[in-house]
């Protein structure tokens, strides 16, 4: 009884932990009828301070739009190792972050839509993704905010190619574009 209860209750929060991850589609931080090709995918470094890719950098003509991934607000806007940056936190609590901008008329604290025009990039574009993680130890309960490689949000779940496919919301409309609180 009492493992059949485990069981139970680890197949749901297993499931639940699913639903989360491939219920989240965001909108791509560059939309057509522009292009951009992957120029560096996610690495995931081997430790903290290690080396590696926390997101992914696009090849993109000066002056691309860029759009919000998500509902949420401007967290943090300013310079990152000489290069402009913007972070959102999403509602759901992730924190997308766009670096190597060219521009942006957002300030902190704004609130942004999904598939906003949020700035415009350089020659490249960094996109990273970092969510909230439980670290439990046997003292007490650790949340540190880790990074993920944005490629499973981004046009259904596919893996990283070469060339950017990227999920469309601004031809058709902010309004038409449903983010709930799953982003």
């Amino acid at each position: 009884m009492l493992f059949s209860g485990f069981f139970s209750g680890a197949l749901i929060l297993a499931m639940l932990a699913q639903t989360n991850t491939t219920s989240c589609v965001l909108v791509a931080p560059i939309n057509s009828p522009f292009s951009a090709t992957i120029r560096d995918p996610f690495r995931q470094p081997s430790c903290e301070r290690c080396a590696g890719n926390r997101g992914i950098e696009y090849n993109t003509q000066p002056g691309t739009p860029i759009s919000a991934g998500a509902n949420g607000t401007i967290s943090f806007y300013g310079q990152v190792g000489g290069t402009k940056h913007l972070v959102i936190k999403t509602t759901a609590g992730r924190r997308l972050t766009y670096g190597s901008i060219a521009s942006t008329n957002l300030r902190l604290g704004a609130a942004v839509l999904a598939g906003q025009i949020i700035g415009a990039t350089g020659a490249t574009l960094y996109f990273g993704v970092r969510e909230t993680s439980l670290l439990n130890n046997q003292y007490t309960d650790i949340y540190a905010t880790v990074y993920v490689d944005p490629a499973k949000y981004l046009n259904g779940n596919s893996q990283v190619s070469s060339r950017a496919i990227l999920v469309s919301g601004a031809g058709v409309g902010i309004g038409s574009v449903d983010r709930g609180s799953a982003c």
